[in-house]
């Protein structure tokens, strides 16, 4: 037993660790996603205004790893996919904002409303967690904004503009046209609307089909219960580390959560201890473009590294305009790991929900 148990941990490890190159990046995804992020914030610097470039920013991250299309038609599509998702979460979270705990408790609402939904196809799944992601993210901005709407405005336009530095980019001739047009040609799904709903419906009427709300729901509500019970320490970094976390398919501890729970620490820690010593703007316009660059480049490749780059990225949007205490670090590293422990914790229990007799009955029986 401790022999197969040393091997499954050993193979797990590996699957972390992997490097990958199934798919191809091209340069100008990497340029596309770096400007997208790093020039709102160096036009808000240059004006005097850092945080408002940061807040554009974030609109920014919330595209940045859109990838180029084979036709502006095909990145049109691509980029609505995303857009509308996260301008609907940007725009849920700032008028739910600033109410205590029925902001919490409307936005757990909002989030389970978005997961059960998302078990109608891939497409929609995917924008589920964008949506829950992006609800979280500008739930923790707004709720320290001290006006919300016009946040909401800088968020919504530095998204535009990144998705139209996107567009121009990918429009460009070039082998980034020939890689989006061969990865487009892959066969996707031939299941008709009805037959979707019909299989959504029969999803929702066995306890899998509400597992991933159920996660969701349970570790976002102790998150919140944490952060109002400890309203000195910043524990708003828990809700967020479960958004990135928590994953629709159900496995107590796989690949991904370990690769993004060690990523997050590891973005945590690099990036804290960057702002702390307070580089010059230029440092942190930079190290964003750097970062933001990355991204596309390192998701195609180490799931491990996108995180860990992913993370520093946010760390600098949400913070690089105040100052840094070792209690702020302490708690963010804390609430880092506390997060993922909720997230495994939820996986490991709702695994052996779905398991228990009758699973296979409809709920109502």
């Amino acid at each position: 037993m401790a022999i197969t148990a040393a091997s499954a941990g050993r193979a797990h490890l590996a699957q972390v660790l992997r490097w990958s190159a199934d798919r191809d990046v091209g340069v100008i995804e990497a340029i596309a996603a770096g400007l997208g992020m790093a020039a709102p914030v160096a036009i808000g610097a240059g004006c005097g205004h850092l945080a408002a470039g940061l807040a554009a920013s974030l609109g920014g991250l919330l595209v940045g790893d859109v990838a180029p299309g084979p036709t502006v038609n095909a990145q049109l599509r691509r980029l609505a996919g995303v857009l509308a998702p996260a301008v609907i979460a940007s725009a849920a979270a700032t008028l739910i904002a600033g109410h205590g705990w029925r902001t919490d408790v409307v936005g757990i609402g909002l989030a389970v409303a978005a997961a059960t939904v998302g078990g109608y196809s891939r497409g929609l799944a995917v924008a589920a967690m964008r949506f829950v992601l992006v609800l979280v993210l500008t739930g923790n901005a707004a709720d320290t904004a001290a006006h919300p709407a016009g946040l909401l405005v800088l968020v919504v336009a530095g998204a535009l503009a990144a998705a139209a530095i996107s567009l121009l980019l990918g429009a460009l001739p070039g082998p980034h046209r020939r890689t989006a047009a061969a990865r487009d040609a892959s066969p996707g799904t031939t299941a008709t609307p009805a037959q979707r709903y019909a299989r959504w419906k029969r999803t929702l009427a066995q306890r899998a089909g509400w597992q991933y709300a159920l996660r969701l729901a349970s570790c976002l509500g102790i998150a919140g219960l944490a952060r109002h019970a400890w309203p000195d320490h910043h524990l708003h970094w828990i809700a967020l580390v479960v958004a990135i976390l928590t994953q629709r398919p159900l496995d107590a501890l796989p690949i991904k959560t370990t690769q993004r729970a060690l990523g997050t620490v590891l973005g945590v820690a690099a990036a804290s201890l960057v702002i702390a010593h307070r580089p010059p703007i230029a440092g942190v316009v930079a190290g964003i473009a750097v970062l933001a660059a990355l991204r596309p480049l390192l998701k195609a490749r180490s799931y491990l590294a996108y995180t860990a780059v992913m993370t520093p990225l946010i760390v600098l949007i949400m913070g690089a305009d105040r100052p840094l205490d070792a209690g702020l670090l302490f708690d963010r590293l804390s609430a880092t790991l506390a997060g993922a422990g909720l997230v495994v914790a939820a996986n490991v229990l709702a695994g052996r929900w779905v398991a228990a007799p009758g699973r296979g009955r409809a709920l109502s029986s």
